[in-house]
C-alpha cells in the first residue's frame, strides 16, 4: 500500500497514511475535524543506481604488448584490452574520474580538461 502524505490549512498538522490506490482520500482533519484537509502531492521513492560513463584514456593509449602487460600489472582494476583486434587496443579505460587521475598520476601525466 501507498504512503500518502496530508496536511490541513486550518491548523497546519500533517499527517501520513498507508491507503489503498482505490481507497478515496481522507476528506476531514483527524485533529481538528476542518474539511480543509486534503493530499500532497509527493514524488515516488524510486532507488536510483549510480551511474557513470566509462572513461577512454586515449591520452596514454599503448601499442605494444609489453607495455600492456606491464600497465595491468600495476594497475589492476582499469580495464584494458591485450587484443590486437579490438578497436581500443591499449586504451585504458577507468570506471571513474578518481581512477582515471590515480592512472594519470602514475605514468607522469595530468589532467588538461
Amino acid at each position: 500500500m501507498p504512503l500518502y502524505d496530508y496536511t490541513c490549512d486550518d491548523c497546519k498538522c500533517e499527517y501520513e497514511t498507508f491507503q489503498r490506490i482505490k481507497d478515496e482520500s481522507i476528506k476531514v482533519c483527524p485533529i481538528c475535524g476542518s474539511p480543509t484537509y486534503h493530499r500532497v502531492p509527493t514524488l515516488p521513492n524510486t532507488p536510483m543506481k549510480e551511474f557513470q560513463t566509462p572513461i577512454e584514456m586515449n591520452s596514454v593509449a599503448m601499442t605494444y604488448h609489453q607495455d600492456i602487460v606491464d600497465f595491468k600489472r600495476q594497475n589492476p582494476d582499469v580495464e584494458c584490452s591485450h587484443d590486437p583486434k579490438d578497436p581500443l587496443y591499449g586504451v585504458p579505460i577507468a570506471k571513474s574520474r578518481q581512477e582515471k587521475l590515480k592512472v594519470l598520476d602514475k605514468v607522469g601525466f595530468c589532467e588538461k580538461n
